[in-house]
């Protein structure tokens, strides 16, 4: 299935060496943590898994093996139960709120075989045929050749110790396809999936009324498949209600597909929630790396994904990927570092960009109802350090609508890639079917820290996002010719309580030189700090001898300065025609005078 591609990727650039092997021996891929000690820890069902912001190690931290609470809002939904992930057998018919008929023991009671010698598939969709039942796997690989359907009204699998679901080799579908129009609540723990097999790969689709928990599952090798159709998604998830919730809990990929996997908008997905969710989709201590097509794929629904305490590293087009109101991406920690990539050479001449996060929800069905805006970033630690192909570490794309980003710390070491960056509106040449966003398209900053080495650009590049604020933030930018904020057809925009100390210009406003004068381009406080590396005093007062800009007002309450054009600036001879924007570069402010230089990008 065709999802679609967002911001295609971009599709020039070199081809890096790769530092590792695509080792598939069953101790790698269990990762060096291994994982079914956690499992009581696991099972404790906590509201939050670790918080990200702060953490002092460079290292991939293993989230499921810390205990520390993470930032939880006030107005969150209460944690999901707390039963321990071995319960007793007396609770097993309503465990994890899902209430069972019956309970049967997939050896004893169905005469599956945990050696992996004879198939399961049959007899277990047979089973689970019937509303309310629960089956118990005992510890042991279990062998399927066949998707398994599941369609009945309550359904749970749930692995008792060490269990492994083994696709035979060639397999490239979905292993449990769970789509009919009765299923309502389906539970799904302590499986394991083995794709460790040549041209193998599997996938599970979740699609439910009300409900659906999900939890503690790794995909054991990378998913591969040559396969026209593309390759399959290691998680379709869908809540059809709207008052329906589903939640994916420490679930692990650790080696997702190819980096470079894009395969025109049909590779790999480490979780896909799209248009048939109309319900909330919790995604919390999720581990996903190294998927060729985003490893949370969340902004094509109308229904609300929320991603908690999770991991990503090294994943094309975007680790999480949301829309709009409803949706969040909260102490989560993002990285991107080639030189960590496990997969063996990339390919990045085609459909390859690594950015963190992406915002986007300019999609809109024929008729459908456009959906709010409203998303938030809180609480995260994204870091970029090598990419040959990086447009942003937060990429606001040009058909997302508002964007608020805050207490988040973001460090960017690849030259020329904003940290934060809202495209023009609108503005992808090869979609022009794709309708410019409804209003409003700003970008706030709160309370974030943006610091690395890169050089050339610009830290936060917001264009066509009238309204913005950088509020309380610390951007600091020692990279050669590396710019603070840029603000393009930005107007009435707001920078306060920062401080910007950048080797370029720490602010850009770049408008039309026939924006009116009385237009308010930009807000100042005098609280923010504005400094450039080794300037020289070379700039000038900016309303006066040319007036580049006029103080359009001035309040004493607050010490700000709204800014506008001087009045006679499209006349200048330097300024140029028209058709060329003005770039306008403020260096400092002083005692309410904002002191810079005209910007010549020529």
């Amino acid at each position: 299935m065709n999802r679609g591609s967002g911001d295609r990727p971009v599709t020039d650039g070199s081809r890096p060496g790769s530092d590792g092997e695509d080792r598939t021996d069953r101790e790698d891929s269990m990762g060096s943590y291994g994982r079914r000690p956690y499992l009581g820890f696991v099972g404790a069902a906590m509201a939050s898994v670790a918080g990200c912001t702060g953490r002092e190690s460079d290292e991939p931290t293993d989230l499921r093996t810390d205990t520390s609470e993470g930032s939880v809002e006030d107005d969150e939904p209460p944690a999901e139960s707390t039963d321990p992930a071995e319960p007793d057998e007396e609770r097993l018919d309503a465990y994890r709120g899902i209430q069972f008929d019956r309970v049967l023991d997939a050896v004893d009671d169905l005469g599956l075989d945990p050696s992996g010698e004879v198939l399961a598939g049959e007899v277990l969709e047979s089973a689970l045929s019937s509303a309310g039942t629960l089956v118990l796997f005992p510890e042991g690989r279990y062998r399927f050749d066949a998707s398994v359907s599941l369609d009945a009204e309550r359904i749970g699998l749930l692995g008792r110790g060490s269990v492994e679901f083994v696709p035979d080799p060639g397999f490239g579908s979905l292993l449990f396809d769970g789509q009919g129009e009765d299923l309502d609540d389906l539970l799904f723990e302590g499986i394991d999936l083995d794709i460790r097999e040549p041209d193998t790969t599997a996938g599970l689709r979740i699609n439910c009324r009300n409900r659906f928990h999900v939890e503690d599952v790794e995909f054991l090798g990378r998913g591969r498949k040559d396969s026209p159709g593309g390759t399959t998604s290691a998680f379709l998830l869908a809540i059809r209600n709207e008052d329906g919730r589903g939640v994916l809990r420490n679930a692990v990929a650790k080696k997702g597909s190819r980096i470079d996997g894009y395969e025109g908008g049909n590779g790999r997905i480490g979780v896909w929630v799209g248009w048939s969710n109309k319900g909330t989709v919790r995604i919390e201590g999720c581990d996903f790396r190294e998927f060729g097509n985003n490893g949370i794929y969340g902004s094509r629904t109308p229904g609300n994904v929320e991603i908690v305490d999770c991991y990503f590293l090294n994943n094309n087009v975007a680790g999480p990927r949301i829309g709009g109101a409803g949706s969040y991406v909260e102490n989560c920690t993002v990285e991107i570092d080639l030189r960590e990539y496990t997969g063996g050479a990339v390919d990045v001449s085609t459909e390859f960009n690594t950015r963190a996060i992406i915002v986007e929800q300019g999609v809109q069905r024929e008729g459908a109802e456009v959906l709010p805006a409203g998303a938030e970033i809180r609480g995260c630690t994204l870091h970029a350090r090598h990419s040959p192909l990086s447009q942003s570490v937060i990429e606001q794309s040009p058909q997302a609508r508002s964007l608020v980003v805050r207490d988040t710390e973001i460090r960017c070491d690849i030259d020329g890639t904003p940290a934060v960056r809202r495209g023009a509106v609108g503005s992808i040449p090869y979609r022009p079917d794709r309708r410019i966003p409804p209003i409003p398209h700003w970008t706030h900053l709160r309370n974030v820290t943006i610091d690395g080495s890169a050089t050339g650009g610009v830290a936060v590049d917001l264009r066509s996002a009238p309204g913005s604020t950088v509020a309380n933030c610390e951007i600091v930018c020692r990279g050669s010719d590396r710019g603070g904020v840029l603000l393009d057809d930005s107007p009435r925009s707001e920078v306060k309580g920062s401080s910007i100390r950048t080797d370029g210009h720490p602010i850009v406003v770049a408008v039309d030189s026939t924006t009116p004068p009385d237009r308010h381009l930009l807000c100042l406080d005098v609280e923010t700090a504005l400094e450039r590396f080794g300037d020289g005093n070379t700039a000038v007062e900016l309303t006066s001898d040319p007036p580049l800009f006029q103080a359009l007002d001035r309040n004493s309450g607050t010490d700000s300065v709204c800014l506008g054009l001087g009045p006679s600036v499209s006349a200048l001879p330097f300024v140029g025609s028209g058709s060329e924007p003005i770039r306008i570069g403020i260096d400092s402010l002083e005692a309410g005078v904002p002191l810079g230089r005209l910007v010549d990008d020529r």
